[in-house]
């Protein structure tokens, strides 16, 4: 499997008080991630969205999904709001 994954999705938001904004990659990579899993479901990444780079951890979510979480410097610099569709990307550190 290719690490270097790229996507489109739509910013979201967790439901209640200081939720974090988020960008869930998609369900295809799920099996893959999940199978190479390290402790709590966590993995080192360099994330990319829009003009940005950070490293962050790709994190899952109770479902079992993963999702890459957007820190306020990051949409504040690129003027992302919730709804939003966005071009990302991750590589595993």
């Amino acid at each position: 499997m290719n690490w270097d994954i790229y996507f489109i999705g739509t910013v979201q938001k967790f439901l209640g008080p200081g939720g974090w904004v988020y960008v869930a990659v998609p369900k295809k990579y799920t099996l893959e991630l999940k199978r190479r899993r390290r402790a709590w479901g966590m993995y080192p990444i360099t994330a990319h969205v829009r003009g940005t780079s950070w490293k962050t951890k790709l994190m899952m979510k109770k479902g079992g999904d993963f999702f890459i979480a957007l820190k306020a410097s990051v949409r504040n610099k690129e003027n992302i709001a919730v709804g939003d569709r966005v071009m990302a990307s991750f590589k595993l550190e």
